[in-house]
């Protein structure tokens, strides 16, 4: 008789994250897509988070608002420890092949387990505090603390998958990593595929009526949000029609109207918000986000999704979730809405390259920039731990 086949069972996942991963809310959502992608892709996922310590944190954290004090105790070496300390005894009671850490430096800080550790995450504490003012201001011995901690859980972990090539020269430069142990996999699409697949994601150059942008921001000074109105005007300026679609939050005194779109949040959690907001993805020619700081930009993996090429400025992990002159354009900081301007203008005078550029778009999408690929990704990683 013919020998049956043998079955690979496939790793079992502990998933390791301060971010709850059945709240589509935090994280910008990328703590609950990565959990779906792992729970559809292995052979089973189980969730550990340090309740007891997180709920503290929240308790201190209201205390220090109404006192007016601005620090981040999460960040600090003592919770770090107290937080690995319950990770630590809740995986004792966890069944699991490996852990999969996301966004979870101060879980793997000081964690206790024999099991292998996939550090995930979209950025170092070093990177990321070279770019965002709030850890800049950070004081002295909390940026210290972070740094220690980001040091600690690295050296722990077996393997370090990373989001941009920007995070993976920190890992590497700042914190010593070996290079063979880093990965980098752009992060997928916070919209399911299934919802993606009910809109056309597919472009033609139809400028005709002339170039429709949108902008989604839930930080308008940081995302660029006046930068986008002054590209606008110019496009305008050099009598090419515009209409922008302005998705999040915005001042208040923004004069509607005149093509200009304010829509407000979007609550992806919604399924009516949730439709608006593909089909502003659908509708619109350029997503145009001049961002001043990045880790990595989700909202450029859903532009991709719906074949629009994306505008951004060249900082942070930029670079990799926009592929410069393939599926968008990433601009030096020294530019100005003039220069984002004429690049729009410049492509949709080429029918040919815009819609390459939105071909282009759509195939990193399904090749990569994709959660299903993501897991693929983490639990071959896992796979290679398991032997």
């Amino acid at each position: 008789m013919p020998k049956s086949p043998i079955s690979i069972r496939r790793p079992r996942i502990v998933f390791l994250s301060p971010h709850d991963p059945n709240d589509i809310g935090t994280w910008s959502g990328t703590a609950y897509s990565a959990y779906q992608a792992l729970l559809q892709s292995s052979d089973g996922v189980e969730i550990v988070r340090a309740k007891w310590i997180d709920g503290l944190m929240k308790v201190l954290a209201h205390l220090f608002r109404i006192t007016g004090v601005k620090i981040d105790c999460r960040l600090s070496v003592v919770y770090a420890t107290l937080a690995s300390m319950e990770a630590s005894l809740r995986l004792r009671f966890t069944p699991g092949d490996v852990i999969v850490a996301v966004a979870a430096s101060t879980y793997v800080f000081a964690l206790r387990t024999s099991r292998p550790i996939i550090f995930v995450s979209d950025a170092t504490f070093a990177s990321i505090s070279t770019i965002y003012s709030f850890y800049a201001n950070m004081p002295r011995w909390l940026r210290e603390d972070a740094d220690k901690i980001e040091r600690g859980a690295l050296r722990r972990s077996s393997r370090v998958l990373l989001s941009s090539d920007w995070a993976r020269n920190s890992a590497t430069a700042d914190y010593g990593v070996a290079p063979a142990v880093v990965s980098v996999m752009p992060l997928g699409p916070n919209i399911r595929s299934d919802v993606i697949e009910r809109f056309s994601t597919t472009k033609s150059a139809d400028f005709r009526a002339g170039v429709r942008l949108l902008f989604i921001g839930a930080d308008w000074d940081r995302k660029g949000g006046s930068i986008v109105l002054n590209v606008k005007r110019h496009l305008e300026s050099i009598g090419v029609p515009c209409e922008l679609f302005i998705v999040g939050n915005c001042p208040l005194d923004i004069n509607t109207g005149n093509g200009i779109h304010v829509l407000g949040r979007l609550d992806k959690s919604d399924e009516k918000q949730l439709l608006e907001l593909c089909r502003l993805y659908e509708l619109a020619h350029f997503f145009v986000l001049p961002t001043l700081a990045e880790a990595f930009g989700i909202v450029f993996s859903e532009a991709q999704a719906f074949g629009c090429p994306s505008l951004t400025y060249s900082v942070g992990g930029t670079p990799t979730a926009v592929l410069n002159g393939i599926t968008g354009f990433t601009l030096p900081l020294a530019a100005v809405a003039k220069d984002f301007a004429e690049v729009i203008c410049s492509v949709a005078r080429d029918p040919r390259r815009y819609e390459q550029l939105s071909a282009n778009c759509r195939a990193r999408y399904e090749s990569e920039a994709n959660w299903s690929s993501w897991a693929i990704t983490v639990l071959d990683l896992a796979a290679q731990l398991r032997r």
